[in-house]
């Protein structure tokens, strides 16, 4: 507390001896900076009380209010300089009449700088947004917030969408399973299967093989197309989709503490997802990844699988597929195909089918092992560049999952899946992914066969 009163009643010899060396001038300081200094912009402690005299002035010459506001604002200076609005003097005076405990330098605000960027309604609709998802058994996810309040989301600074922290922060501030007192946090939902010593061995082995041949990033890239069979597995009744909408449940998910092992926390069954089954439909589609660029093939109904004969259909589609995108000169298409050990394409010793080997040669194409793949082994999943593109894919189709999926048709998922790889074209660095080959190889080799981070 600052006793002013003495300081004005006593000499200054007596404050000196009071207060002792040197204290005199300190607390002379702390008046001037208590009634002079603040928020540059605002009224100081001493331009309150001058505006306060003046309206007391005025109003002893028997005045009305009107007017007063004006005639304050041009007689007080903010700190810093200029004169306050009218405006502003206005609502000074309003805070000084109905605060009967006013005085000068007052302030009743408790939050200085810029709006936050969440408003506490913004804050409430996301976090209710999100607990509404999972209780339908739907992953919160940024993207489906955004999707789920728009206007929410904005920043009213930037007018844009806020970022992934800002809403995942509401997630840890606001949304509970069951106790207010145990807000959601990210959790893991599961652990990677370990690899073998045998399998680490091989994995070692098609890696040094690799870096042998000595072929560079660019040679992967626009010599080498890479491709697949996939499938996707449609829902034909709502309750089948619910299940399918646990099975995609990621890795980690938000979730309270205590409520692990509720049901709207656990994942469900991957074969919803993965075995087609009487109220399922079957779709097979393959990508189609060269030269910086992600195509999607989607194969007949009536194609036979992961079979050799669905090899050849395969290939006829890539070719058709590259013949289209390569017309008109430039870049020549690449004729080395890179895919994995299915058995549509080798048999278990390693040596390619028949009628997968056949198929490349009427259509000008060869695999990269050429006639026999032997050393490379079956657990390369994060080393093959067309597993990344497929993991984009499913990626967008799940954030793209109609909420009547069960009434999605053919037509329409191929619709959906081509526009998810047009998405992935333009958002997601394809050239890097197809250039990134000796890089995955290197770090293969360095963690002696073990998986490696993409």
């Amino acid at each position: 507390m600052l006793f002013t009163f003495p300081l004005v009643a006593v000499s200054a010899q007596a404050r000196r001896k009071f207060f002792g060396p040197g204290m005199c001038a300190s607390k002379q300081d702390l008046l001037r900076k208590a009634w002079t200094e603040g928020r540059k912009g605002y009224l100081s402690a001493l331009s309150e009380a001058k505006a306060w005299a003046l309206r007391e002035v005025w109003r002893s010459e028997g005045k009305s209010d009107w007017g007063v506001a004006t005639f304050v604002a041009e007689r007080v200076e903010k700190i810093g300089g200029g004169n306050p609005g009218v405006a502003a003097i206005a609502k000074f005076f309003q805070k000084v009449d109905f605060d009967s405990d006013w005085f000068p330098g007052k302030s009743n605000q408790t939050q200085f700088g810029p709006q936050p960027a969440l408003s506490g309604q913004a804050k409430n609709s996301i976090a209710q947004a999100a607990m509404g998802m999972k209780k339908r058994k739907i992953e919160p996810t940024y993207a489906r917030i955004l999707a789920a309040c728009p206007q929410a989301v904005i920043n009213p600074a930037t007018e844009k969408p806020v970022g992934k922290k800002r809403v995942y922060d509401v997630f840890r501030e606001l949304c509970y399973d069951e106790d207010t007192d145990h807000p959601w946090s990210h959790r893991a939902r599961f652990s990677k299967t370990a690899l073998t010593a045998g399998q680490q061995e091989k994995r070692l082995n098609c890696g040094i093989a690799l870096q042998e041949l000595g072929h560079t990033a660019r040679y992967y890239s626009e010599k080498v197309v890479y491709t697949d069979i996939c499938n996707s597995i449609l829902a034909r009744t709502e309750l089948k989709a619910q299940e399918q909408a646990l099975a995609r449940k990621s890795g980690k998910g938000w979730g309270s503490e205590g409520c692990q092992l509720s049901s709207d926390n656990l994942r469900g069954r991957k074969e919803s997802i993965k075995q087609n089954s009487t109220d399922t439909e079957r779709i097979w589609w393959a990508p189609v990844l060269a030269c910086g660029k992600l195509h999607v093939e989607v194969l007949p109904p009536n194609f036979p699988g992961e079979q050799p004969d669905g090899a050849v259909v395969l290939v006829q589609k890539v070719r058709a597929a590259l013949n289209i995108r390569f017309q008109g000169g430039g870049l020549p298409a690449p004729k080395v195909v890179w895919t994995d050990r299915g058995k549509g394409f080798f048999h278990g010793n390693g040596h390619i089918t028949p009628e997968f080997e056949s198929a490349l040669k009427e259509n000008g194409l060869k695999h990269f092992w050429g006639h026999d793949a032997s050393i490379q082994p079956g657990h390369l999943q994060e080393v093959h560049l067309h597993e990344t593109a497929v993991s984009w894919l499913r990626y967008q189709l799940t954030l793209s999952t109609p909420s009547n999926a069960w009434k999605e048709t053919r037509e329409q998922y191929s619709t959906r899946l081509k526009a998810c790889c047009a998405k992935i074209n333009a958002s997601y660095d394809v050239e890097g992914l197809c250039r990134a080959f000796p890089r995955r190889i290197e770090a293969l080799v360095d963690n002696d066969g073990d998986r490696i981070s993409k």
